[in-house]
């Protein structure tokens, strides 16, 4: 790192470099440096392929369960390696439920017409190695929340899911390598 602000400097004050190579030294450092980026895989290696059935659901909400496993699938086939597999074909089977729904009321003005309101959702997620049976990861009380106001046509259903999405985000942030 060092060596690259020397070259950069000397480089600048000797006028060795055009204006147009500075400027492309400067933006790859600060990708380099700068972006948070890794390399690391979320999945320990061994792990390639997953099996994601539909999750239970203990809520009154029927049907969040179908859209979180699919929030899910597309949140694990954008962020990791991991590959959608059959059961038989999996290296893990990822189980969950959803055991809470709420929807609470933030504002509403003086005829009592809600103006804010919220979404949260609380699931039960358990990693299991297939091979092994072995549980790699289990969580309980996993949650997220969305909130949404009425006047700028948000409803309960956006909120829902964006809550999901969110939710899929934390799921598969937790999948890093920690067994």
């Amino acid at each position: 790192m060092k060596k690259i602000k020397q070259l950069i400097t000397q480089s600048v004050l000797s006028n060795k470099i055009s204006f147009m190579q500075f400027t492309c030294v400067l933006v790859l450092l600060a990708l380099i440096t700068g972006c948070g980026y890794t390399t690391k895989s979320l999945i320990n290696r061994n792990i390639n392929s997953i099996y994601i059935p539909i999750f239970g659901n203990d809520t009154f909400r029927s049907g969040i369960e179908f859209d979180l496993t699919t929030a899910l699938k597309d949140e694990i086939m954008t962020k990791t390696k991991l590959r959608i597999a059959k059961k038989e074909n999996a290296d893990t089977i990822l189980t969950g439920r959803i055991v809470a729904f709420r929807e609470g009321v933030m504002s509403s003005n003086a005829k009592d017409n809600i103006v804010e309101s919220s979404v949260g959702i609380t699931v039960n997620v358990t990693l299991m190695d297939r091979r092994t049976g072995r549980e790699l990861m289990s969580l309980s009380g996993l949650g997220d929340s969305a909130a949404y106001v009425v006047p700028r046509g948000e409803n309960i259903n956006t909120a829902t899911e964006e809550c999901l999405e969110g939710l899929a985000e934390k799921i598969v942030s937790q999948l890093e390598e920690k067994w």
